[in-house]
């Protein structure tokens, strides 16, 4: 089932009291989508037996919930109407990531639970310039693995709006893409983990210059869309793809502000990031040392140009 056939089920519902509809495509849980006593979107998954404390968020209402006759529900709600973007995308991700799971209540319960962290700064806020600029540099990249390799194994390698310490993770190696400026002379590492692999990667980084005018401009919409040509007659893949883009924090209803932002690409280059590279890993840091950001001078890394 893919997201548009979920949604389109949902929206056939009559809005009324109580009103349910069981989801009928073979899932191994017993899953409902209907609308609560206050005619909130409301999605139920039947005989879960107690499970506790499931978290709630500002959107979304979690509950476990004993029946009249014994049994156990577990009760996802919808709190406000303007976050109904962000209950479809989480109802829909959840049915999908337990369709063929050998232990489905489990897993259900644990992506839910993955998706707090992403809830907590799903609140409709417009992404912020730095971030938008860093989603760019990932688009782009994908786009051009897209074309270069399968694409399935592309859209699934694309792992960091997933919360990965990398932004693309292969077989047998991985990609961190980092958006600087034209005159940036240095580029910087969030984390201890960000290049500490056992495996070589790759450093990718995309020097964009903001521009008002001009050829070969881009916005991120723009590159959206063209992502989404790439993956038009796959439309399953597409609805990965739409889902990552969804937690990385993108918004259709936000893409009039994204295009006052144009870009130029100037020049992209790949620093094959191995055992020499300069970098900070946990066995390189003082026991004690929790977390740290820091900055690598490009300069010092003309020498680890991929050739």
């Amino acid at each position: 089932m893919t997201f548009s056939e979920f949604k389109k089920i949902w929206d056939s519902i009559p809005v009324y009291e109580n009103g349910y509809l069981k989801i009928k495509w073979k899932h191994p849980l017993d899953l409902h989508i209907g609308y609560h006593t206050d005619n909130s979107k409301s999605f139920v998954l039947m005989n879960t037996g107690k499970i506790g404390d499931i978290p709630s968020s500002f959107a979304v209402s979690a509950r476990n919930i004993k029946l009249t006759d014994g049994t156990w529900i577990l009760e996802f709600r919808l709190l406000h109407e303007s976050y109904e973007d962000i209950f479809l995308r989480l109802c829909w991700d959840m049915i999908d990531f337990t369709y063929e799971s050998q232990q489905p209540l489990t897993d259900f319960i644990m992506r839910y639970k993955n998706w707090q962290k992403f809830l907590q700064y799903m609140k409709g806020d417009v992404m912020s310039f730095q971030r938008q600029k860093g989603l760019l540099g990932e688009l782009l990249y994908l786009k051009e693995i897209l074309i270069s390799m399968d694409k399935e194994a592309a859209v699934e390698a694309w792992v960091g709006p997933e919360g990965s310490d990398q932004d693309f993770v292969f077989s047998d190696t991985w990609t961190e893409v980092k958006s600087v400026a034209l005159s940036a002379e240095s580029v910087s590492i969030s984390s201890l983990q960000q290049l500490d692999q056992e495996k070589d990667g790759i450093l990718e980084v995309y020097f964009l210059e903001k521009t008002t005018r001009g050829q070969n401009r881009v916005a991120l919409p723009e590159v959206v869309a063209q992502v989404r040509r790439l993956l038009r007659y796959q439309e399953r893949l597409l609805d990965h793809f739409d889902m990552k883009l969804f937690k990385y924090g993108y918004r259709e209803k936000d893409e009039l502000e994204y295009k006052k932002n144009y870009f130029r690409l100037v020049e992209n280059r790949d620093y094959v990031v191995s055992s020499d590279f300069p970098k900070l890993t946990r066995k390189k840091v003082d026991i004690g040392i929790e977390s740290c950001c820091y900055s690598i001078s490009l300069a010092v890394l003309e020498g680890h140009r991929k050739r």
